[in-house]
């Protein structure tokens, strides 16, 4: 079931995405996302080099959401953030219990339990413990799943 996230849920979604990627790369989505819907005085085109670092500080500032003003321009970008946002987050903030992420932090889980274990890394044993998490947070899911 989709839910529509606050705009503070979007804009910890935008920080999360931007400590993956960079906020330069954030910033260029975002700009040609809000282009592609016609643009306006928010956020500069990336075009250029100048372009891209304006893009990148006004993402930044806006949902950084430090002030009422950011609050009220981020309100009026959440739906070219969830746009720009990769699939991935864009399901963690709309469908927080969905089987497809479940499913996908399982995995995730596994490969990284794996590879610890693999190398007789020091945290295998903690990246087994999120893997038995995922698991349990799995099993009410099969089961609903299992009786349609």
């Amino acid at each position: 079931m989709k839910i529509t996230p606050t705009v503070e849920e979007v804009a910890a979604g935008v920080e999360s995405w931007a400590r993956e990627v960079g906020w330069k790369t954030v910033g260029v989505r975002f700009a040609d996302e809000y282009q592609l819907r016609g643009g306006g005085d928010l956020i500069p085109p990336a075009t250029d080099e100048q372009g891209i670092r304006n893009a990148k500080q006004r993402v930044k500032r806006i949902f950084g959401l430090s002030g009422p003003r950011y609050v009220r321009m981020a309100s009026e970008l959440s739906d070219v953030a969830m746009d720009a946002l990769p699939r991935r987050k864009r399901i963690e903030l709309e469908e927080p219990k969905s089987p497809e992420l479940a499913k996908a932090k399982v995995m995730e889980s596994f490969g990284a339990a794996m590879s610890a274990v693999a190398v007789r890394c020091p945290t295998a044993t903690g990246k087994l413990n999120q893997l038995i998490d995922e698991l349990q947070a799995l099993i009410p899911i099969a089961e609903l799943l299992m009786s349609v």
